[in-house]
């Protein structure tokens, strides 16, 4: 099927948001740490220091003083006059934590990301999985589709690995 919008022509998928399609995108993106389940959530549970470990926070802080657990609110920097405020949803010790977009001048129109964490053996497996929708309707679906979720994915696996390189650069040390 062959959609113009304007002078725009999409052909196929792209045309898929047009015709009243789900605009909820989510995806799924894991890696392995070398590290048992408490360590990894010493990170993800401390709010405000995502930038600590996240290349593509440039700068956090917390909004309302609390820096762990349910309700926890932080801004984030991303460069540029790029910004979003989130907060804590969902945090199920240990195995959990879901960040909800509440402001941002990105084009998301509501946006929670959820990491999990299951114990395999001596190391951790997180995954996190970002379940979003995009401000503009279905010119926001197309965008979505021919370059947002391709970038936001690239942005979750950098996420990861930079929170894998923070813990296992923080583990403890054997000073036997």
């Amino acid at each position: 099927m062959n959609v113009t919008v304007g002078r725009l022509s999409m052909e196929g998928e792209y045309s898929m948001a047009l015709r009243g399609y789900p605009a909820m995108t989510t995806f799924s993106e894991s890696i392995m740490i070398d590290s048992g389940p408490a360590g990894v959530w010493a990170v993800l549970s401390d709010v405000g220091g995502i930038s600590d470990w996240n290349d593509g926070v440039k700068e956090s802080h917390l909004i309302d003083g609390s820096n762990h657990g349910l309700g926890a609110q932080r801004y984030c920097g991303l460069g540029g006059k790029n910004y979003i405020h989130e907060s804590v949803v969902t945090f199920d010790e240990e195995q959990a934590i879901t960040m909800r977009i509440d402001e941002t001048n990105l084009p998301f129109k509501s946006a929670d990301i959820r990491f999990t964490l299951e114990s395999v053996g001596t190391q951790t497996r997180v995954t996190v999985s970002p379940v979003y929708e995009l401000k503009y309707g279905p010119l926001g679906q197309l965008m979505n589709k021919m370059m947002v979720e391709k970038k936001y994915r690239t942005g979750m696996v950098g996420l990861l690995n930079g929170l894998k390189a923070h813990v296992e650069s923080n583990q403890p040390t054997d000073a036997r």
